[in-house]
């Protein structure tokens, strides 16, 4: 209704824009840094120039999602310019939010995310046909901040825009690692700043069962340790998420992965206890009874009790790595099957599957399952989410299941955000498959991260897959990806996101005394590998304290990034310019490693890195002399390969951290082998 407005006032910057920037195709040079790209941006002339205060008016939106979202929205540009808002009569807004109408009480996937978004020099419209579209266009505006040479403004376009795929999730593991309910909500509003629209919650595990039952109270009192979260918690997180038009989907893992909930009610079992919660990692046997009729009584009032705490429609169970021994080991179920007529397991768990996916529907809820779940005789009102190889999706979503892709996109992998980014789900599918997709969920898996890392695993990298998510499957151009992640990186911290300031508060606390820049210099070209190489590597747990350099490192680093694109564009084209900043990196980071040993010597916490350091500076080194190799055009002694081989493969060596220059001084030591040899390997 147009007689309804609320008056807010907000300062926004801008910059210029190329001329335009069509359906499915990569940004064009000095566009600006909006991530995800929208789907189609047409720039036009001019800028809407603000002297003063922009002020805005709500028209036709009665949701207090909008309202909220305004104010967050306000309170960000103040933060940022340092110019207080202030409030005017309706007829003198300038920035106008219309929306075509109220919001359900609950999001769906099928809820429409659409905005126009038009800039004129007179004037600004944000329209969308639901709540959640504002939401959606206003988290685009703060990207457009930039000053010009004169004042505060924004550029002249027109944004016509629309997620490609509908469910874009990020998945929290908490029960491997506690995290508290503000990491929870920082997660949730650096969610909302890239327009992800799922949070999936895997609330239950071998190590911890993390929600409060009033009617299964041991679940959370011997489950849950002491770390749970309370109802009221709950409310507040999916509250959170809602105003910010986030979905909230729980998962309570079972049949397997169930040891915690085994050691609050051993009964449930498919072997006797007593059952403790898990410590370590990995896949373990204990797993519930599917021949029990009492499993299903337990599993019906449990879900009763949880149902109405996450309103949403989706319900995850979880049904992966369940291995069968206690079910092979145990007379009564290998009675059970064989008078089923079941001839494995398999059929054992989906005969569960259905008993679980018919309570879940009584109670008004949509199973969704890892891709274990998937049997001939499961319906496909299931939606499946697929972690396990590629040929897995396609398969899957030929056979009828709506689909929900996770592989590719595991945060705790370690991969860099060019990696994720190409990861499409719909990449070389059939119309009929592709059009069962729901879309794709990051996943931060957490035996490897606590509060005060988590951020810094899963920022700003989920923003890579948040795009491929949203934006048309052609724009794939990753330079401009970064120009944009980059953009994106600074943002999220200003929303209060922790993930750049963990590692320089972190790295104070392995220090005794003395500057940590040495180190922090080091720690710029390294990076941590991901988990198997690390679950490889020792022994850990969940006692393990995660305070050593590799459980800080940042997953990637920007400067190897930038230096690999340098030795790239040197060797297919040398220039002077490009050759001497090779060489004022190499020899910056070669005494930045030298320098540190003195610091990592002196912590107990660092101390194991030494050999670390030292083997950058050896390989910093060599690439400095494969440099002089090639500048001189001069052919190395012939025993420089075979040292060039073994300083390489040192480098190479270390289980649990990665000198990310190692590759591109590598492609040096090729381009002289290439070039002087003519015989040998290359290292």
């Amino acid at each position: 209704m147009r007689g309804r407005s609320l008056i807010l006032a907000v300062l926004l910057l801008a910059g210029t824009l190329p001329a335009r920037a069509p359906e499915g195709t990569a940004p064009p040079a000095g566009a600006p840094a909006i991530m995800p790209w929208p789907q189609s941006l047409e720039a036009k002339p001019g800028v809407h120039r603000l002297a003063g205060n922009l002020t805005f008016s709500l028209d036709a939106c009665r949701d207090a999602r909008v309202a909220a979202a305004a104010n967050r929205l306000l309170e960000m540009v103040r933060r940022r310019t340092g110019f207080p808002p202030q409030g005017t009569s309706p007829r003198q807004a300038s920035l106008i939010l219309r929306c075509g109408g109220d919001g359900g009480r609950v999001q769906t996937p099928g809820t429409d995310e659409s905005y126009l978004l038009e800039i004129s020099p007179g004037s600004i419209l944000l329209e969308a046909p639901s709540p959640v579209g504002v939401l959606r266009g206003l988290q685009t505006l703060p990207q457009l901040i930039a000053p010009d040479g004169e004042s505060y403004c924004l550029p002249c376009l027109r944004i016509e825009d629309r997620p490609r795929f509908r469910w874009r999730g990020l998945h929290i593991d908490v029960a491997r690692h506690w995290e508290p309910v503000d990491v929870i909500l920082r997660n949730l509003d650096a969610m909302a700043a890239v327009k992800m629209n799922v949070f999936h919650w895997h609330l239950s595990d071998d190590q911890g069962f993390r929600v409060e039952s009033h009617r299964f109270p041991r679940l959370h009192e011997i489950g849950g340790e002491g770390k749970y979260y309370t109802q009221e918690e709950v409310r507040t997180v999916v509250a959170h998420a809602r105003d910010r038009g986030i979905r909230v989907v729980p998962e309570f893992e079972m049949p397997g992965h169930a040891t915690a909930w085994l050691a609050a009610y051993p009964e449930l079992a498919a072997a006797p206890g007593p059952y403790r919660v898990e410590s370590s990692w990995g896949v373990f046997d204990p797993s519930m009874d599917p021949s029990r009729e009492e499993v299903y009584e337990h599993l019906d009032l449990f879900i009763a009790e949880m149902a109405p705490l996450f309103p949403d429609e989706y319900f995850h169970i979880g049904g992966d790595e369940v291995n069968g021994k206690q079910w092979n080991a145990n007379p009564r179920i290998r009675e059970f099957k064989a008078k089923s007529g079941m001839r494995g397991n398999r059929e054992l768990q989906a005969y569960f599957t259905r008993r679980l996916e018919a309570i879940l529907a009584r109670h008004g809820k949509r199973m969704v399952g890892w891709d274990e779940i998937v049997h001939p005789s499961l319906p496909t009102t299931v939606t499946v989410q697929t972690w396990r190889m590629p040929p897995r999706f396609e398969d899957n979503l030929k056979l009828g299941y709506p689909g929900i892709l996770s592989r590719g996109y595991y945060l705790d992998h370690m991969r860099p955000a060019s990696w994720h980014y190409g990861i499409d789900p719909g990449a070389g599918l059939t119309p009929d498959a592709a059009g069962r997709i729901l879309g794709g969920e990051a996943c931060m898996w957490a035996e490897f991260v606590d509060e005060e890392i988590i951020e810094s695993r899963i920022w700003p990298r989920a923003a890579a897959v948040a795009e491929r998510l949203w934006s048309p499957a052609g724009l794939t151009d990753v330079a401009d990806m970064y120009r944009r992640l980059d953009a994106v990186d600074v943002e999220l911290e200003r929303l209060g996101v922790r993930h750049r300031s963990a590692f320089p508060r972190l790295l104070g606390g392995l220090l005794p005394a003395g500057d940590p820049a040495p180190v922090a210099r080091l720690a710029a070209i390294l990076r941590p590998r991901g988990l198997a190489e690390r679950q490889r590597a020792r022994k850990y747990t969940r006692e393990t304290p995660l305070r050593r350099l590799v459980d800080i490192l940042p997953p990637e680093s920007a400067e190897a990034r930038r230096f690999d694109l340098l030795v790239d564009r040197a060797l297919g084209a040398p220039s002077p310019a490009d050759r001497a900043g090779i060489r004022e990196s190499l020899e910056r980071w070669r005494l930045g490693a030298v320098n540190a040993r003195p610091a990592l010597q002196s912590s107990f916490l660092l101390a194991e890195t030494v050999p670390v350091a030292e083997s950058a500076a050896a390989a910093c080194a060599l690439g400095l002399e494969a440099l002089d190799h090639l500048e001189a055009a001069t052919a190395p002694p012939a025993a420089w390969l075979e040292k060039a081989s073994g300083v390489l493969e040192r480098a190479r060596s270390f289980p649990e951290i990665e000198i990310a220059v190692e590759p591109a001084i590598q492609k040096l030591v090729r381009a002289v082998h290439s070039r002087f040899s003519r015989q040998g390997e290359t290292p």
